[in-house]
This record gives C-alpha cells, sequence and structure tokens, in this order.
C-alpha cells in the first residue's frame, strides 16, 4: 500500500510554519501546501528553498486574511476591511445552500483573479511552480473551477481529481466538510494516531491512501484566524509519531508524494 500523508496550510502562521518544518524534518509528512496571501508566507519561502527534494504545493486560500489581488477588483470575497470573509460566516449565508446561491456569492471572474495571483505569487516567493494544487476549507463550485481551469493549463495536478480518478482512500471519508466550528474540547481529547489506528484496514485495503491532516504549533495569531487549533498541535503529533514510523515499517507501507503520483501517472 501507497500512503500520501498531507499537512495543509503552511505558512499560514509562525507557529504552523514551524511545526510543518518539523514534520517535514524529522516526521512522516510527504507533502504541504503553502498559504500564499499570509505574512508567515515569506517565511514557509525560504523554509521551501531549503528543502529541495521535498513536495511543495499550494492551498488556495480564500477564507483567511487578505487577498493577494486588489481587494477592489475581488468584492465579493473580502469584508469591508478587505479581508477574505471567514468560511464559518460563509456557510451560515442563505445563499450558500444551494449552487445557485454560491455562485452568486463567489462569482467566477473573481475566483479565477484570485487564485491565479496566489499561484503567481508562489512562484514570486520560491522561484518556482508548485508540485500540486490543492482547496482549502470550503469549496464552491467556482472555486473548483479555477483550480481545474489552471492545472488544465499549467500541467501542476489538482489534489482532488486525482484523489477521484485514482479511487484514492482518503481520511476525508471520516470528516465533515461542511464543520466550520471546531469545539475546543473535541480538539484538544483528538487522538490523531488512535483515529488513525481505528481505521487501517480501510486505508491497508487500497493500492493509494491519502491522510490529510494540519500539523503545527500552537500561537496566538492563529486563534484569531481559525477555530481549528488545539487540533494542529494533536496532527503534528500524528505526524512525528514513533508509533507512526513503526506501523509503517510493520505494514511494509511506502511513503510517496505528489512527486512519485506525477511521474508513475
Amino acid at each position: 500500500m501507497k500512503l500520501l500523508i498531507q499537512g495543509d496550510d503552511f505558512g499560514f502562521t509562525k507557529g504552523i510554519t514551524y511545526g510543518i518544518k518539523e514534520a517535514i524534518e524529522h516526521g512522516i509528512l510527504t507533502c504541504t501546501g503553502l498559504f500564499t496571501n499570509m505574512p508567515a508566507a515569506e517565511l514557509a519561502a525560504q523554509i521551501i528553498k531549503e528543502h529541495p527534494e521535498f513536495c511543495f504545493g499550494i492551498d488556495f486560500n480564500l477564507v483567511s486574511g487578505y487577498p493577494v489581488s486588489d481587494p477592489q477588483s475581488v468584492p465579493h470575497l473580502v469584508d469591508s476591511n478587505g479581508e477574505f470573509i471567514r468560511s464559518g460566516i460563509r456557510v451560515k449565508d442563505p445563499l450558500y445552500a444551494a449552487e445557485e446561491g454560491r455562485r452568486t456569492l463567489f462569482p467566477e471572474e473573481e475566483m479565477r483573479r484570485e487564485v491565479r495571483a496566489q499561484y503567481e505569487k508562489y512562484i514570486s516567493l520560491t522561484g518556482k511552480q508548485p508540485s500540486y494544487f490543492h482547496p482549502h476549507s470550503i469549496m464552491p463550485e467556482t472555486y473548483m473551477e479555477a483550480i481545474r481551469q489552471l492545472s488544465r493549463e499549467t500541467g501542476i495536478p489538482f489534489s482532488m481529481d486525482l484523489w477521484e480518478n485514482s479511487q484514492v482512500r482518503s481520511n476525508l471519508k471520516f470528516i465533515s466538510m461542511n464543520k466550520k466550528e471546531f469545539n475546543p474540547s473535541d480538539q484538544l481529547n483528538k487522538n490523531t494516531v488512535q483515529d488513525f489506528l481505528d481505521h487501517e484496514q480501510y486505508y491497508l485495503e487500497g493500492e493509494i491512501a491519502v491522510y490529510a491532516c494540519h500539523p503545527g504549533y500552537l500561537d496566538a495569531e492563529l486563534l484569531g484566524l481559525s477555530s481549528l487549533s488545539l487540533e494542529r498541535i494533536k496532527d503534528l503529533e500524528f505526524v512525528l509519531s514513533p508509533q507512526m514510523k513503526e506501523w509503517i515499517k510493520n505494514h511494509e507501507v511506502q511513503l510517496i508524494s505528489y512527486h512519485d503520483w506525477r511521474d508513475n501517472a
């Protein structure tokens, strides 16, 4: 069985960035996606340059921080301060319940403009192209279409299309994608290693499995940006876990990244 372990939100905050750095250097993480629009993106870009063989992609972020493009050019995506409207607000909007409403909230032209701007910012920061594209948080139709169009233009794979086309076994099967408020107590009590082991047979029976998580250190900045906070230190514990390293060895699991996937396609 081949296992891809993905850590999302690289560059979200300094704490997240340094946590993922440790996961790259000492853990079982095989790829991570950069938030190009956040202040810590420059720190993350420097780490990317220090690890030229690792698999880095983009997590297109349209719900936290400021856009890369001029806020006036994406008026439906930002609030009165020019910051992205948070996902927790978006999913409560009555328009979000139906596709027609989502297309109104997230106009096609604005989505394409910001997705392209974040892609170009990645190249500007790192001096190279990302290895893959990945969505973040909510996934309105125009958002996914914008990523797919850019994927076709650049030849850079879109993670979720790879997963679907390869019939990947993913932990997203066990996660509610509509849940945008996360209880601190539940996060603190989370045992990511045990969560994985509880479903190990599901992963082992597939040819390729993907485990997507959000490793990182907790910092004060994150608490103001996301309700998914305490869970990140549990996910970092998972990717650094000696128990997981031993499990991978005992089950003869091959760790892969999108580099391997692309090269063997």
